[in-house]
């Protein structure tokens, strides 16, 4: 692993844990959340125990179930929606999980390069180079520094890689930063662009 420091970009040498590539997941999912249908996630739940209810009002009045069974099917159908809401995050971590041991994704080994116009990322075999125009956002944390293309696809730095929690700060503002003046460029010229008269 390294953290060399040019005079006007970066280089980094490292390899991905587990542990990390898990963390750059749940970025994503929380970035994801921003999409999600509320009226959806929240509201079918809503539908589904007032449909409930009344079937076990229904029940009741009819002599078909006691006051106390129909209570007791209400609290199952809620513990099993829990249960079942559960059960499929745990096996969809337990299914990544999986998929970066299969990949091999742990010897891997990652370089990255960064400077004032371009990034550029090498692994074996395969090489991609891209300007800042590309990423979308930067997000710093304690164990990794992620720069996000899109709200679900995206890279990133291990904190490993870095001296101290102060230098990988300072590289995440310098990525924010490069981010920033690229967008504020981007909508410069998007504005000074002339528009071709109507014919």
């Amino acid at each position: 692993m390294s953290n060399a420091t040019e005079a006007s970009g970066f280089h980094f040498e490292f390899q991905v844990t587990r542990a990390e590539d898990r963390v750059f997941r749940n970025l994503a999912g929380k970035n994801l959340k921003a999409f999600i249908d509320r009226r959806i996630s929240v509201g079918a739940p809503l539908v589904a125990n007032f449909l409930i209810i009344v079937w076990a009002c229904t029940a009741v009045d009819r002599g078909w179930l006691t006051p106390g069974g129909a209570f007791g099917s209400l609290m199952w159908f809620i513990l099993g929606y829990y249960f079942a809401f559960f059960v499929i995050g745990w096996s969809s971590r337990r299914m990544l999980d999986r998929l970066f041991e299969l990949r091999g994704a742990a010897r891997i080994r990652w370089q990255v390069a960064f400077d004032d116009v371009s990034i550029v990322i090498r692994t074996p075999g395969n090489e991609s180079r891209m300007s800042w125009s590309a990423i979308a956002a930067v997000k710093d944390t304690d164990t990794l520094v992620a720069l996000w293309y899109n709200a679900r696809i995206g890279f990133f730095i291990p904190a490993t890689v870095f001296a101290d929690s102060a230098s990988r700060i300072a590289f995440a503002e310098w990525a924010s930063e490069h981010v920033r003046r690229t967008a504020l460029l981007s909508s410069d010229t998007s504005a000074k662009s002339p528009v071709s008269p109507a014919s």
